[in-house]
């Protein structure tokens, strides 16, 4: 710019600003050189090198913005036009070669840039004003461009100082473990051999991780969680390949007995071997432990047949004594099987419809595995519609309570009368055997339980045909676990009025298995009310007599199976329960007497309250004012 496009004879101030210049430029090398040898030999000031930059950069573009501003008036357009691109290049490159410092590279633009285009304002020439004024609006985008550009770069720079301190303390956790490890190899030998290969040590402990949320620790079977993730992949296979995949559900019956009586040891045993049955006829990863004593098989390129057939051999294979302990066990097996994708393409779905199907098989008592079909379908539809309609048989008053009076055996006298449930629903009455048990599965068995406790306490409370007579009802065992049920005793009390005298609960014999502990301490705080306690279909169920013995209960009920079997081998077991109850002090009370000769049995062996269809069908809370015992007597 100097020697090449004006005459320096002429103008002998633009050699020395040539000279000033490169001066500039020379102490600006120098100085870097310099710094590059301190900062090797010894940690320097960061603060002082920025300094120290900046001052070389304002000191550069101040005399290129001399040399412009010293020369702008006496130039002429062509002699001016190429320090102004000099200067307008040097200024729009700052913002990207300054941009780790918004300060440098606003100021070094601006000196480039506000003198020229002041110069430009104030002269009398247009096009210079124009120069002047494109020149400030220049200014002002650098100033915007620069805080962009810096902003950016120290965001950059911030990651990298941040990615580089992470990276040192991979490395330091590194070296930690590494200390760690050598430490380890110090003091054990068979963890230096682990470590010699640290992939070998890696593999085999992403083996071990797999294991432990994989497989189910007891039967070595792939868990609920690992099963449902391999069907889903056997579900996409069967899929591509166009082929059937069956899937069983299984469930031990009886082994709930086994774990009661002989203990988990005995039970965890049991299952080990039954493991070992099932995994007979299932491949690798296709048999799981659900949960407890229920297990799943997969069984891919499988039809119906097929699948019939191995259940059918599984059932066969599980039915086989199981020798434990020195002890000869026996159990049997319900399988409910689904089949994809005719049944569902969704694993989740599968075992559910797998699972229904194993619960209806087990409900209706067959031995025969059970293929999932569109009756069963029906069947699991018209339950589901049951159960929505049990949310709102409350709130809708679809509830009514039938009394069943239980008389005296010697008189005929009503002694107390049995609460029993009835629901009508969209006018067709829904039986209890259907209702309950799904009640109890979704949990309202609770609030219909409080419903029924508080209507038969009401009613009782305002019987005028016979203020003495008790109501009897029935109590699930998830109610009488419940740690609310003895607050909701008392308010039902407090809010009918009726003398605890005058209410028995009756629960069911199976009860007696589930918390000892829990089901004795609720018992107890039920007598203590002078409330009485009933043993409902005695000797149907599980009762260890050592436990029954110790048992705060006042009445056993004789179950309808054995009075309807009082002319055979029933009579041997009611005279036994009679034996049992009197040893206990327990009154006994027979139900299902359905005729006069069987009540009269009944009343000759002992038994002291007596109860069913020969003497009253159950009633209606309002017919029970006008009821009349028909049988004058039983000995007449």
């Amino acid at each position: 710019m100097i020697f090449g496009f004006s005459d320096v004879s002429t103008n002998p101030y633009q050699l020395t600003w040539w000279f000033s210049i490169n001066a500039i430029l020379l102490l600006r090398m120098c100085d870097l050189a310099h710094w590059n040898i301190k900062s090797s030999k010894s940690p320097s000031s960061g603060l002082l090198g920025i300094q120290r930059y900046a001052t070389g950069c304002i000191a550069t573009a101040t005399a290129w913005s001399l040399y412009v501003v010293i020369y702008f008036s006496p130039a002429n357009n062509v002699d001016l036009l190429f320090p102004i691109l000099i200067i307008c290049s040097l200024a729009g490159s700052s913002a990207s070669f300054l941009a780790a410092s918004r300060f440098i590279a606003i100021s070094y633009s601006m000196i480039l840039l506000v003198p020229i285009s002041v110069m430009g304002l104030v002269s009398e020439i247009p096009h210079r004003q124009a120069l002047g004024i494109l020149g400030l609006t220049f200014a002002l985008g650098m100033v915007f461009t620069c805080i962009r550009a810096t902003r950016f770069t120290s965001g950059a720079i911030y990651q990298k100082n941040l990615n580089e301190m992470l990276v040192r303390e991979m490395e330091d956790e590194k070296n930690l473990v590494a200390q760690t490890n050598q430490e380890l190899e110090v003091t054990s030998s068979e963890l230096s051999l682990v470590n010699i290969n640290l992939e070998d040590e890696v593999k085999r402990r992403t083996e071990e991780i797999y294991r432990l949320s994989n497989v189910d620790p007891l039967t070595q079977l792939v868990n609920r969680k690992a099963f449902t993730s391999s069907l889903e992949a056997l579900i996409e296979l069967s899929i591509v390949n166009d082929s059937p995949l069956a899937l069983l559900f299984i469930d031990l019956n009886g082994f709930k007995k086994i774990n009661d009586t002989m203990g988990h040891i005995v039970g965890d045993s049991v299952l080990v071997q039954v493991t070992q049955r099932i995994s007979a006829f299932s491949e690798n990863n296709s048999a799981g432990r659900w949960n407890g004593d229920e297990f799943l098989v997969a069984l891919p390129y499988s039809d119906q047949d097929s699948a019939m057939s191995i259940a059918k051999a599984i059932a066969t294979s599980i039915a086989q004594p199981i020798y434990v302990h020195g002890n000869e066990l026996h159990l049997s097996a319900s399988i409910g099987i689904a089949m994809a994708p005719a049944h569902s393409l969704s694993a989740t779905e599968l075992i559910q419809l797998a699972d229904l199907t194993m619960c209806e098989q087990k409900r209706s008592g067959k031995k025969r595995p059970r293929l999932f079909s569109n009756d069963l379908k029906e069947k699991i539809t018209a339950s589901q519609m049951i159960l929505e309609g049990l949310q709102h048989a409350i709130e809708r008053k679809q509830f009514y309570l039938c009394y069943q009076p239980i008389l005296t055996a010697k008189d005929n006298v009503s002694f107390a009368f049995e609460a029993l449930l009835r629901w009508n629903f969209n006018g067709k009455l829904i039986g209890p055997d259907v209702f309950i048990p799904l009640a109890e599965k979704s949990g309202l068995i609770k609030e219909i339980g409080a419903w029924v406790l508080n209507r038969a306490c009401m009613d009782a409370n305002h019987w005028q045909f016979n203020q003495q007579a008790a109501v009897s009802v029935n109590v699930s065992v998830i109610q009488l676990m419940d740690d609310g049920f003895i607050r909701l005793l008392d308010n039902c009390l407090r809010s009918s009025g009726l003398a605890p005298e005058r209410l028995h609960l009756e629960v069911t014999e199976s009860t007696f298995v589930e918390n000892k502990v829990k089901v004795r301490q609720q018992l107890e705080q039920i007598q203590a009310r002078n409330i009485d306690i009933s043993i409902d279909d005695f000797g149907t169920g599980y009762s260890s007599l050592s436990q029954l013995q110790s048992l705060p209960v006042n009445y056993v009920k004789i179950d309808k199976s054995f009075v309807d079997n009082i002319e055979g081998k029933g009579e041997a077991i009611i005279r036994a329960t009679l034996f049992i109850a009197r040893e206990l002090h327990y009154k006994t009370i027979a139900e299902g007497v359905e005729t006069k000769d069987q009540a009269a049995a009944l009343s000759a062996m002992g038994v002291d309250y007596l109860q069913g269809y020969y003497f009253a069908k159950p009633m209606k809370n309002e017919d029970l004012i006008v009821w009349q015992n028909p049988i004058t007597s039983i000995f007449s």
